[in-house]
This record gives structure tokens, C-alpha cells and sequence, in this order.
């Protein structure tokens, strides 16, 4: 990957054809207990495809962000490769964001949390929330998530267990005036 960092970001809707530089970019930034294969992508993009996005770089993918309609009970499991969404989505889940480390500080994760902010105040969600893992509290902290409870205990024992135990749910409200 080139250094050049252009100083100016958009963000584009991920496409298929974007799934094998989604992958490696996942590899690099990612232990290899997170590593999903191309298939658990392709159901999410498939599911959802309003609510993923990508930053093309000069040569190579900088970052993306793949985000999820659900409900309480509709958290999916790392690796899962099937999954759908629910008839009537009350938040977002981020499920994954990358971004290269070439890339970190440039602004890429504010435009893409932006994308998924205007996409769940459009559709008049309460909520934004993920699960930090590879210790990122602080980081999700700075972007105004807060540490949280799930909202059932069967997400606790099964779901969040799918992504360590050092996994933490954390919520951002969206403020709907």
C-alpha cells in the first residue's frame, strides 16, 4: 500500500466485487480469531446491502465499515454465514470496521460512523451498537459509544461469547428531536 493518504475521504457502498479487498484488509488489521471467511460477508452485504460501506485508497482498500439492521434478539455470531434481517429493526450493529494502519488517524472511521449515524437516524433507530474487541473501549469511547448491557441473556451466554472474552457490548443513542 502507498503512504499517500489523500486528505479528503468519501465513502461508497460496498460492492460485491469489493468482498476479496474487504478480506485481506480484515487480515491485516485483525487477529486471526477474528478472521471471517468471504461467505460471512457476502450474507451480510446480501442481507443489508444499504449499510455497508468502503474508502477506496490510490491503490488499495483504506477502510470499511459493514453495519446490520436488528432487533434485541438478532445479534449475529462472529463467523456466521447466513444470517437475516428483521422485519422491523429497532438499532444498527456495527458488525466490523477496518481501517488500514497506513490509514489510522485520517479521519476514514469518523466518515464511515457517519455513514451508519445518518443511516439509523434516517430510519428513525434509537440506537447505534457493536461489540470491541482487540482492546478498543477507549477508541469506541472517543466516537461516543458506552459500555452496555445486551438486552437478552441468551445474547450474553451465546452471541458475545463468540468473540472472546474480552468482548464488550457498547451503545450509542441516537438522539431523534
Amino acid at each position: 500500500m502507498t503512504s499517500f493518504i489523500p486528505s479528503f475521504h468519501t465513502a461508497r457502498t460496498m460492492q460485491t466485487s469489493d468482498l476479496d479487498a474487504v478480506i485481506s484488509l480484515q487480515s491485516t488489521c485483525y487477529a486471526p480469531q477474528f478472521h471471517e471467511p468471504k461467505q460471512a460477508f457476502a450474507a451480510k452485504l446480501n442481507a443489508a446491502p444499504a449499510s455497508a460501506w468502503v474508502i477506496d485508497g490510490p491503490s488499495d482498500l483504506l477502510a470499511y465499515l459493514v453495519c446490520l439492521p436488528i432487533d434485541g434478539d438478532e445479534l449475529p455470531a462472529l463467523h456466521a454465514t447466513e444470517w437475516h434481517p428483521p422485519p422491523h429493526p429497532q438499532w444498527l450493529y456495527l458488525h466490523d470496521l477496518a481501517i488500514h494502519p497506513d490509514a489510522r488517524g485520517a479521519g476514514l472511521a469518523g466518515v464511515l460512523l457517519s455513514k451508519a449515524h445518518e443511516l439509523a437516524f434516517s430510519q428513525g433507530w434509537l440506537a447505534v451498537g457493536l461489540i470491541a474487541v482487540q482492546d478498543s473501549v477507549a477508541f469506541w469511547r472517543k466516537q461516543g459509544f458506552e459500555p452496555a448491557e445486551l438486552p437478552s441473556p441468551l445474547i450474553r451466554a451465546e452471541k458475545l461469547a463468540s468473540f472472546g472474552k474480552e468482548a464488550t457490548f457498547m451503545l450509542r443513542r441516537i438522539k431523534v428531536d
